[in-house]
């Protein structure tokens, strides 16, 4: 029985000691999953901390990449919204178109183009139709204009002959080249800002137009025909036949050159009309065109 007893007693014990066992078991799992949960809880916390974090500093997170564009870049843009910063800006075309230097480039050909000194001809232009001037009117030797410009220089000759006025030509038509050598020289005789004043850089001379003469008389040219009767005739009968003093008194600050009653330039009869009554310089009439 004592035997009975004790064995009864040492079942008893292991059998605590087997539930002892299983309940120190049985709570690392829950001890575990709860680490892992508390883990998992901090990882998310600092995730969403530093989501607001970036955009609270105004820098948002990057974009997904923009599928193919369905519309032309230069389109315009709704009004008030705000251009697309991958679309470049729209781009007019000029026109005129300005050059490197600057000066906007006029059509070749036109006898109305503004020239001074913001527009200037191509360095190729020459007009199609030049004809050799008559001997006798040429004090320069071989000289050249438009036909059209020379058939009404020859009208205006006439007239000045039947006035008791011999006229003669001291230069026509010039090249790009020509202007060239001709400016360069009055720099090197006279200085840059002289020669800005009474001779037009290759590109912005009207004598390239082929419709411009520098007249003179009785052997008088440049500033000597200046203040002679012969200028003053012309001053007041150019434009009866086509033809603008380009360059007149006073107006230096219009034109950008010094006066010339010599220079004269043909943009036909009824344009000539209108400039000459609308007081206004060569320069300023084709500007308003």
């Amino acid at each position: 029985m004592a035997d009975t007893g004790a064995r009864k007693r040492t079942r008893a014990r292991s059998a605590r000691t087997v539930g002892e066992r299983r309940e120190a078991f049985n709570w690392q799992p829950v001890f575990i999953a709860s680490v892992v949960a508390v883990i998992l809880s901090i990882v998310v916390l600092v995730t969403v901390a530093a989501d607001g974090a970036s955009r609270g500093s105004g820098n948002p997170l990057p974009a997904e990449p923009a599928g193919p564009a369905t519309e032309p870049a230069t389109a315009p843009a709704a009004a008030g919204a705000s251009p697309s910063p991958t679309a470049p800006p729209a781009r007019p075309t000029p026109s005129p178109t300005p050059n490197a230097d600057g000066a906007i480039v006029v059509a070749c050909g036109d006898i109305l183009a503004p020239l001074d000194k913001q527009h200037r001809l191509p360095a190729d232009c020459e007009p199609p139709d030049l004809v050799q001037l008559p001997a006798e009117i040429s004090a320069g030797g071989a000289q050249y204009l438009r036909r059209e410009a020379l058939d009404a220089l020859l009208e205006l000759f006439d007239a000045a002959r039947l006035d008791g006025y011999s006229l003669a030509v001291n230069s026509s038509y010039r090249s790009y080249a020509t202007q060239a050598q001709t400016y360069s020289s009055w720099v090197q005789l006279y200085g840059q800002e002289y020669a800005d004043r009474t001779s037009a850089r290759p590109g912005h001379s009207e004598h390239q137009l082929g419709t411009t003469v520098d007249v003179g008389a009785r052997g008088l040219f440049l500033e000597d025909f200046s203040g002679t009767p012969e200028a003053a005739w012309l001053e007041a009968n150019a434009w009866k036949f086509g033809f603008i003093v380009s360059y007149p008194a006073g107006k230096e600050q219009v034109t950008g050159y010094a006066y010339e009653p010599w220079h004269i330039r043909y943009v036909g009869r009824d344009v000539a009309a209108e400039v000459h009554r609308s007081g206004l310089t060569l320069r300023e009439y084709l500007l308003k065109r």
